[in-house]
């Protein structure tokens, strides 16, 4: 679990604050430790190298008695399971694409949870990063997809990115938020009748 300090969230705010004093865009801030569980790979991985245990023992030692396999095969079977219980185990071993998958997912579903569809002038746009998948998604409601390609906030993912996965996960969403706050002033500039109709903080899911 990566901690979140309370300095760290406060300056988050505060640089959230300072954006949607330039837009009438709503940005929202957004992070999850884990998009998913992975717990059938985990039972996956686990059950076919348990039940390949039987077959090594029986080519190396023919001989040996199926008691004894079979409690080699239930302690490998445990040994395993502990082990890939071990998120940076588990992390190495499972896809990139299915972490992607199971990331982006979490990205969209929040996007609708968190009702940031719903703003009166459709100018949402949410920030997500998900730690354990060392993901980042910028996420658009539709008055400003309409307008900013989604090719434009790119850069502003990929340098995130960096960040995360160098443990500067404070300097990097900063940096982001500024980044796509310059973007949202320039093609939303603030209006004399805004309202702040979500809240800044970092929202943790």
């Amino acid at each position: 679990m990566h901690h979140i300090s309370n300095e760290t969230k406060q300056k988050i705010e505060e640089a959230v604050f300072a954006v949607e004093k330039k837009t009438s865009s709503e940005l929202v801030a957004v992070v999850t430790q884990k998009s998913g569980d992975y717990l059938y790979i985990t039972m996956l991985i686990t059950s076919v190298i348990a039940l390949l245990v039987p077959f090594g023992l029986l080519f190396f030692a023919p001989d040996m008695e199926a008691k004894s396999v079979y409690e080699i095969q239930l302690l490998s079977f445990m040994m395993v399971l502990l082990l890939l219980n071990m998120p940076r185990v588990l992390h190495v071993l499972l896809p990139k694409t299915l972490l992607v998958k199971a990331a982006k997912l979490k990205a969209y579903e929040t996007f609708k949870i968190l009702g940031l569809q719903k703003t009166s002038n459709y100018q949402a746009v949410m920030i997500f990063v998900s730690l354990y998948e060392k993901y980042v998604e910028i996420i658009a409601d539709s008055a400003v997809s309409a307008k900013i390609d989604n090719a434009l906030w790119q850069s502003t993912v990929d340098a995130f990115l960096e960040k995360v996965k160098n443990d500067q996960f404070e300097e990097g969403y900063v940096e982001a938020i500024h980044k796509i706050g310059a973007i949202l002033a320039e093609y939303f500039p603030i209006e004399s009748n805004d309202k702040n109709e979500l809240p800044d903080g970092l929202i943790e899911v």
